[in-house]
């Protein structure tokens, strides 16, 4: 349980890629589209939806930035994230997915710090007697 919470700290804190322009056909509005902002407004969409998530549960939210996986030994369960960086590239901001069609790993994922677009809706997860962390479900992935 440990691990998740760090998987989801590091999401929070690595220094990775930088954003732009996403194409997606959407079959739902978007309610928060940070591939079309600058790094540093997206930098700090994200911040709030880590800090303050319950503001954002149910919105569809649609995001570029870099692949990032982990895998918990102790409850078996491997967990996806989408990092991106501020402008400066110094910090970084991410949220976990999960896809709506699942894929095998590793063969139908990219490798990790390919730079991909997720698209799905803003929700919370919990784990027993743990605080709720920031997750996209129902996620469409797509590989830049």
């Amino acid at each position: 349980m440990i691990f998740r919470k760090l998987f989801v700290a590091a999401l929070a804190t690595l220094s990775l890629a930088a954003l732009s322009p996403a194409a997606d056909a959407p079959s739902k509005k978007i309610d928060v589209d940070l591939s079309r902002m600058s790094g540093t407004v997206v930098y700090g969409m994200v911040y709030q939806m880590v800090t303050y998530p319950k503001r954002f549960v149910g919105k569809h939210i649609r995001m570029k930035g870099i692949f990032s996986t982990y895998y918990d030994n102790e409850i078996q369960q491997r967990f996806f994230g989408c990092v991106i960086s501020d402008a400066l590239a110094c910090c970084s901001q991410g949220l976990a997915f999960e896809l709506a069609k699942p894929r095998k790993f590793p063969d139908e994922y990219p490798k990790e710090g390919a730079t991909i677009t997720i698209t799905g809706d803003f929700d919370l997860a919990s784990e027993e007697d743990e605080e709720p962390y920031p997750i996209i479900r129902n996620a469409k992935m797509t590989n830049e």
